[in-house]
């Protein structure tokens, strides 16, 4: 059994993240953790796999327990072989350049024998239905993607207790139905797991038991319904007037492997567009080549009639505002208050009009009384919050969004699709990047669907979804995989 015992935990020693939490988790059963954004989810999944108080810093005081073993008097070494913990920034845990060795990495720490550890990494792969990456290098594999392996190489350790911080954020919906059968089969194993997740839809099936966290404490409650959101409709734009943003036949690749292949679209002024996959189907590589962080290697992209090529860089940033994929990839400064203001100096747009434009976007996204934190020891949510105030504030043409609502409650939810609004609304458009159909149908003009590098589907929602159903991709037009 995994046991909190009054754990309680502040950073800075006077502001409490955790405070007397009291449960238990058994071998065999599923437990799934929900709160609001930096309500201290991440932290508790750190108290529970012994990282605080080993290797983070802070204020630390209960216990937590293992089979009656206080983690605080365990080693490293043995807390490790029997608790896992899959991290919300998958990216932040790989340590080797290959797929295969990463899933390898952990039974040959454990010195299991080799062909044991061929058979695990094999079943392992397959299990998240990420047996094809098995030779890929793992710094090419997309978010989703690097979830997948993060989650295999974890299971392939076989921990007692697995303990996995937002697993589904970056999954496609044939990823998160896959997880579902993992937690299922870890389940019959009589392994104990935690889940922490903002998506409690996509654990609803599976899970035991749901603790809510709020102001650092614990309650029992069951599955969180869906709350009321202030609804926006697609925008009436109208295409007669020429494109705001074209691509026309893009090609790209990694090495050899090509990732965009003849890739053609328009995108209007006042249209909110939805980008849909699978993992590792381009998305990301697209919205970098339309946003000029890459160049194509063949194609042409336009910007309100410009060739995108023909471009200073400041003058994209003018008009195109990307939201990466992970939020870490997109903080430079030290304080969240300069990371905010910090498009506006790189533009030379820091009048006092702006600067206040800035406070007001920070409090709107609920993050202003953070101002003077460092931008890294924000939630996750709160960095991607940050990360869309920051770039919005100068009032850009473009919005390219990939997975903006990873990690987001629900007012983080709102607050995003709010700026997209007031964004469409002016005349601009937004490209967004998402696995869910929820959103696509009931807030885009339009749905994309790529596969392998290249645009399946193009059109309306409803359109594209019901066909979706009818070409081996049912799960993807699933109203209820997605919050």
């Amino acid at each position: 059994m995994l046991e909190a015992r009054n754990i309680s935990f502040s950073y800075d020693g006077t502001t409490p993240v955790l405070d007397l939490l009291d449960f238990q988790v058994k071998r065999g059963e599923i437990v799934v953790i929900t709160g609001s954004t930096g309500s201290g989810k991440s932290t508790l999944a750190k108290c529970l796999s012994g990282f605080i108080p080993h290797s983070i810093q802070g204020e630390f005081s209960g216990s937590v327990l293992i089979d009656n073993s206080s983690m605080s008097e365990l080693p490293i070494a043995e807390i490790a072989r029997q608790i896992a913990l899959v991290q919300q920034d998958p990216e932040s845990q790989i340590c080797t350049l290959q797929v295969s060795d990463e899933v390898a990495f952990g039974p040959e720490n454990y010195n299991n024998e080799v062909g044991e550890i061929s058979t695990l990494v094999e079943s392992s792969l397959e299990s998240v239905g990420a047996n094809h990456l098995y030779d890929r290098a793992t710094f090419e594999l997309s978010g989703g993607e690097k979830q997948r392996l993060i989650i295999a190489s974890m299971t392939a350790c076989k921990p007692d207790f697995l303990i996995l911080d937002e697993p589904s954020s970056s999954l496609d919906p044939r990823g998160v139905i896959q997880l579902q059968r993992i937690l299922k089969d870890l389940k019959n194993q009589n392994i104990g797991v935690i889940v922490i997740e903002h998506n409690t839809l996509a654990i609803q099936p599976v899970a035991d038991r749901v603790l809510t966290l709020s102001d650092g404490k614990i309650t029992t409650s069951d599955i969180p319904r869906r709350k009321d959101l202030t609804k926006f409709t697609p925008s009436k734009f109208e295409d007669t007037e020429s494109p705001l943003l074209t691509a026309s036949n893009l090609e790209f690749s990694y090495g050899v492997r090509k990732v965009i292949n003849n890739v053609s679209l328009n995108v209007h002024k006042g249209e909110v567009v939805g980008l849909m996959g699978s993992n590792g189907s381009g998305k990301t590589t697209l919205l970098g080549l339309l946003g000029g962080l890459l160049t194509p290697e063949n194609g042409k992209i336009h910007l309100k009639g410009t060739p995108l090529g023909k471009m200073k860089t400041k003058e994209i940033a003018h008009l195109v505002a990307t939201v990466f994929q992970n939020p870490n990839h997109q903080i430079f400064e030290k304080t969240v208050w300069n990371e905010q203001i910090l498009t506006l100096k790189a533009l030379d747009l820091d009048t006092s009009d702006l600067l206040q434009q800035a406070e007001n976007s920070l409090e709107k996204a609920g993050i202003n009384d953070l101002k003077d934190r460092n931008p890294f020891s924000l939630s996750h949510g709160q960095k991607r919050r940050l990360n869309v105030s920051s770039i919005i504030v100068h009032k850009p043409e473009v919005l390219l969004l990939d997975e903006p609502f990873i990690g987001q409650d629900m007012d983080g939810r709102q607050f995003i699709r709010e700026t997209v609004l007031e964004t469409t609304e002016r005349g601009g458009a937004a490209l967004i990047v998402t696995h869910d159909p929820a959103f696509v149908q009931n807030h885009c003009d339009r749905a994309i669907f790529m596969e392998e590098g290249s645009i399946l589907l193009d059109g309306p929602p409803s359109s594209v979804l019901e066909r979706l159903k009818t070409i081996d991709y049912k799960e993807y037009a699933d109203l209820g995989v997605q919050p």
